[in-house]
Formats: C-alpha cells, sequence, structure tokens
C-alpha cells in the first residue's frame, strides 16, 4: 500500500475524495448513465499505467472495451480481466475465489455493479433476507482482500426511489454501507455533467461535493 491514495485524473473527484482509498471498499451509487461503469475503467487505466492488472466484475454485460480505449487506450485492455457471473451465487463463489487466490499483479477490483444479480435473485422478502447474507459474505471477503493487500475495491450500486422522505436510496442498506468506508453519490446535472457528493469518509467531512464533465476521456475538470 502506497503513502499517498490512487488518483485516477478524474480532476474534483479525486480531489472530493482524497484520491482512491487503497485498503478500503469504495462504493459510487446513483441512477443509470451517471458515470459509475466510467469511473470504474477510469480506476482501471490508471492501475495499469502503473503496470497492474483489474479484476473487472461484470454483473450487467455493460463493460465496453471500447469505452476503456476511450480512457486509457488500447495498452490497458490487456490489464483488464473480466469475469461476468450470472447468478448471485456465482458471483458468491468468484470473490470466494478472487479472495484465496488473487494474482499478485492484480492492482484494483471493480464490481459493476454489486447489486445487480441480488435484484434479479430477490424475489421476495424471505429470499431477499437470505441473499444480503451472501452479499455481507462478499462484501467480508472483499474487505479483507483490499486490506491484506493493499489495494482498493470500487463497487457501483443502484438507487431506488423512497415515496415516503420523496428521496433516492441506494440499495443494499445499511450492510453495504457499513463495508463501505468511502460512499459517493453521483446525479445527473446536465446531459454530460454530473455532481458528486461525498456520503462517508474515513477522515474528511461528509457532504461536501463537486462538479465533474462526462466526455470521451472519462471524468474530468468541469470547466
Amino acid at each position: 500500500m502506497s503513502d499517498d491514495p490512487m488518483r485516477i485524473n478524474a480532476g474534483p473527484l479525486d480531489r472530493l475524495t482524497d484520491g482512491l482509498q487503497e485498503g478500503l471498499i469504495t462504493q459510487l451509487y446513483g441512477e443509470f448513465a451517471t458515470g459509475k461503469s466510467t469511473y470504474c475503467i477510469q480506476a482501471a487505466a490508471a492501475v495499469s499505467r502503473e503496470g497492474k492488472k483489474t479484476a473487472y466484475i461484470d454483473t450487467e454485460g455493460g463493460f465496453s472495451p471500447e469505452r476503456a480505449r476511450q480512457i486509457g487506450g488500447a495498452s490497458c485492455l490487456p490489464d483488464i480481466q473480466v469475469y461476468r457471473p450470472g447468478s448471485l451465487d456465482e458471483q458468491t463463489a468468484l470473490v470466494r475465489s478472487l479472495a484465496s487466490d488473487l494474482g499478485g499483479d492484480v492492482g484494483l477490483i471493480a464490481f459493476d455493479s454489486f447489486v445487480a444479480l441480488y435484484k434479479v435473485d430477490a424475489p421476495d422478502m424471505e429470499r431477499r433476507s437470505e441473499l444480503v447474507c451472501d452479499l455481507s459474505l462478499q462484501l467480508l471477503l472483499l474487505s479483507r482482500v483490499a486490506r491484506e493487500r493493499g489495494i482498493p475495491v470500487v463497487i457501483t450500486n443502484h438507487v431506488y426511489e423512497d415515496f415516503s422522505r420523496d428521496v433516492q436510496v441506494p440499495v443494499g442498506g445499511h450492510t453495504l454501507k457499513y463495508w463501505s468506508k468511502v460512499i459517493v453519490s453521483l446525479e445527473k446535472t446536465g446531459a454530460s455533467r454530473r455532481k458528486a457528493v461525498l456520503v462517508r469518509h474515513p477522515y474528511l467531512p461528509e457532504g461536501r461535493s463537486c462538479y465533474v464533465a462526462l466526455s470521451d476521456a472519462g471524468m474530468g475538470v468541469d470547466e
């Protein structure tokens, strides 16, 4: 683990979080197309520039090699190892495998998204309670890997509408919040402009925010 957090060339977003924290789980949540996948790919490109690989778990089939080329150039593609579990059971087995046999050249685990298969496999409250235990186990293992290997873990999360409070709430409740030591919410404020809010951080004040522009090159400075 380096003394300085990893910067992924995301301009104000890097400054908001003081970089991507190694040894911890960082959660990004927001609606569709708010930049969550872009952040994961941009982080993978940054890791590639340091000569490391990324274990990229793509549960929604949304990973785009072309987008990765736009952000990090063709040279980063061989350094992104894409996994595509088809069910939450497969996801749990994959996390177990990564926890026990993660290659020494892996410098990042990116999970996009962490909850997609949970939502598919949880048709009722009884089954949902069982699956939360699976998610908790996965987060425990990911947290352990992050800490022991000194690498960052990034997970993305969905939101749902809480009509009683008229707010958007991240899926997973207290389980994901407990294990995610850095949490950032992303929301659209224009066609290519996003607002990022720091919801949780181990040493920075919560509630800070910034605006970030999305472009072909990724998430950068919003001029």
